[in-house]
């Protein structure tokens, strides 16, 4: 049946599939018909409803500008600046100017006491704005552009299929019409459809463009509670984005659909095809080869980069500190950053190197390892910031409440602050357990394990192609031997399962490192044994990697042994329960330890330092270590129990294949 004829009038060119009555009357009944208005019909908020949809999380990782890189490569085989460039325009240049803005301060008059105050000088100030302007007006311009590209490939797709040729005023007139929602996609805030939808046009047909995937997935606790909110927040069918990252996920989405699917057989950065560097990679693991020379030697070009810079940064970080230009960090404090990326690499090796090498490639665990030091932790640091924003609201109101219902704590607080937070601490312990149980489950377990498992999702190597893309939607029949050449002999789905888990597990130790460096040097006093102690507590108790390896159980029985049922909810939730608990007990435990301190009268200022003891810090400490410790071994228990079970039916898939 051929497909009825489109005009420019249509809002957009799509893939129109006649309608029979038993979809129709489906449609009406579960989907809801919305009216277009602009885009490409679908929205980053189906981020946390489809397991496909790795397009979103890669929208907002590094502000989506690897993933608008590779869509305009695919599109118009144009490559993006050269590094060196875009470090010199968005990093080096304003580094500069904010430097300059604060060595050369003026001091301004305040008050009429003589009293003076540092200002910025004003010939630094505004051109440092135009400069920003200018960054963001060039930004804005090139993604308008890009986005009209696009709208024009699906317009030109559109007449293709109906055998006309393209009208150069048919086309305008659809770029005109389209041209509110090209100027709106990529702004600061803009807005998207609160879901993907069946949409029905005047036609009676029902498109079906930029589904990822093979249907709609089976709903569970996680994604029904992201409904809730989404309906919560949404206006006019419309949920607002943040700096143009709905619009970059729909044009990926749009662009990999145009280009045959291409974006599963090339790299990001680099762009280098799959075929040029992975045959040497099966050829190692065909041949069961374990020289690490020859591994290291058949990496992709985009882990030989990642490779390269860590080793110059590493190199420049090891100068300054023998130069002793800054006293806090010297020779001592680079071997504990030595340590720290020990600790990772050698839990990295046993997993991978010693038990499951040949599962997953050393190019492939490079990739992932730095996915979740280089984005999943920046990821990580903002939403939790958000979420500790709202969180603190919610506090702000109860601690408002409880400190209404008691005139004596009101007044300690307007003459003591200090002395009135105390006693708060002392007298409402629900209040303060309340918030230690909302930074471990929520700001802490659940920002956390989320964005470690979309970490995973970001990284597509051809070890572990996605779910849902088989070879046939990869490429049409005349690529089928390149795929194949590309992806070697098949893979058992026990070692695939090994694979998924290594993936996951290397993407949760890259965040564990860049986490651990951030707590020794940024939070941590500039103490050589502080340091060393804190470096020592956290790679004891191995949490992130447990947890990821955790998740991996419930991805392995959504993607390789097809229970549906398994969507984000279920898959990360055991980690969030272990994860919430560890912190939590941690937490209650510190807080408990500072009102003990405050009942004892050693909470003040210099006296807590006079009348500290290591040891009764150690004492008060040791159970909530025990605990945790506990938990660590139960964790490790239930992914072992589970893990070989697991294990038993892919064996039995396999012996049944």
């Amino acid at each position: 049946e051929s497909t009825p004829a489109v005009t420019a009038s249509d809002e957009i060119p799509s893939i129109a599939v006649p309608m029979e009555e038993d979809l129709a009357e489906a449609s009406h009944q579960h989907a809801p018909q919305r009216k277009f208005r602009g885009g490409f019909r679908t929205s980053i908020c189906d981020i946390f409803r489809d397991p496909h949809r790795r397009t979103d999380c890669c929208a907002v990782a590094c502000c989506g500008v690897l993933s608008s890189d590779r869509s305009r490569y695919l599109l118009t085989g144009k490559r993006p600046p050269p590094l060196w460039m875009r470090v010199l325009m968005y990093l080096l240049i304003p580094a500069l100017f904010i430097a300059a803005m604060n060595y050369f301060t003026v001091d301004v008059p305040v008050g009429d006491e003589g009293e003076t105050q540092k200002a910025v000088r004003a010939e630094l100030f505004w051109p440092f704005i135009a400069y920003m302007i200018i960054l963001v007006t060039y930004r804005f311009v090139k993604n308008q552009r890009f986005r009209k590209d696009i709208l024009k490939k699906l317009y030109e797709e559109r007449s293709r299929e109906r055998g006309e040729e393209v009208d150069p005023s048919h086309l305008n007139m659809f770029l005109h019409r389209q041209s509110l929602d090209t100027r709106r996609a990529h702004c600061c805030a803009s807005s998207c459809f609160t879901h993907d939808y069946d949409f029905v046009d005047e036609t009676g047909m029902i498109s079906r463009d930029s589904m990822e995937g093979d249907g709609p997935p089976d709903e569970d606790m996680c994604t029904r509670l992201w409904d809730c909110l989404s309906r919560t927040f949404w206006c006019c069918g419309c949920w607002c984005q943040c700096c143009g990252f709905c619009a970059l996920a729909q044009e990926e989405r749009e662009v990999n659909r145009l280009t045959g699917h291409v974006q599963h057989k090339i790299d990001y950065l680099t762009f280098q095809p799959y075929s040029e560097y992975y045959p040497s990679i099966n050829y190692l693991r065909d041949n069961q080869i374990r020289s690490p020379w020859k591994h290291l030697s058949s990496i992709s070009d985009l882990s030989g980069a990642l490779l390269k810079n860590v080793a110059a940064v590493l190199v420049v970080l090891v100068i300054f500190a023998l130069s002793k230009i800054d006293s806090n960090f010297t020779w001592e404090n680079m071997i504990v950053l030595f340590l720290t990326f020990g600790q990772a690499f050698f839990i990295e090796w046993l997993v991978h190197w010693m038990w499951n090498l040949f599962d997953l490639s050393f190019d492939a665990v490079v990739k992932y390892f730095a996915c979740g030091f280089l984005l999943i932790t920046p990821l990580a640091l903002i939403f939790e910031m958000v979420v500790s924003t709202l969180s603190s609201i919610i506090v702000l109101v109860l601690a408002t409440l409880v400190i209404a219902s008691d005139s004596v704590l009101a007044d300690e607080l307007a003459s003591d602050p200090k002395k009135g937070m105390q006693q708060l601490m002392v007298n409402h312990p629900g209040l303060f357990i309340l918030i230690q149980f909302i930074n471990a489950y929520f700001v802490a377990a659940l920002v956390e394990e989320t964005v470690k498992y979309f970490g995973y999702r970001m990284v597509v190597t051809p070890d572990l192609i996605p779910r849902g893309t088989s070879m046939t939607t990869l490429t049409n029949s005349n690529h089928l031997e390149e795929v194949e050449a590309v992806n070697g002999n098949p893979k058992t789905s026990k070692s695939i399962g090994s694979g998924i888990t290594v993936a996951m597990v290397s993407v949760a130790l890259g965040f564990a490192c860049c986490e651990n460096l951030i707590y020794i040097f940024v939070y941590s006093p500039p103490s050589l044994e502080v340091e060393v102690s804190t470096l020592l507590a956290r790679s004891f108790f191995p949490v992130h990697p447990l947890c990821a390896a955790i998740q991996s159980i419930g991805v392995c029985k959504r993607d390789l042994e097809g229970d549906q049922r398994f969507g984000l909810g279920r898959i990360i939730f055991p980690a969030i329960l272990l994860h919430g608990t560890f912190d939590f007990v941690l937490m209650l435990a510190a807080y408990f330890q500072q009102v003990g301190n405050i009942k004892e009268g050693n909470d003040e200022d210099g006296k807590a330092a006079q009348d500290d003891d290591s040891s009764e810090d150690l004492a008060s400490q040791l159970p909530a270590l025990i605990i945790g410790l506990v938990l660590v071994i139960t964790g490790y228990a239930y992914y072992v129990v589970q893990s070989r079970a697991q294990t038993q039916r892919l064996v039995a898939m396999d012996s049944a294949a």
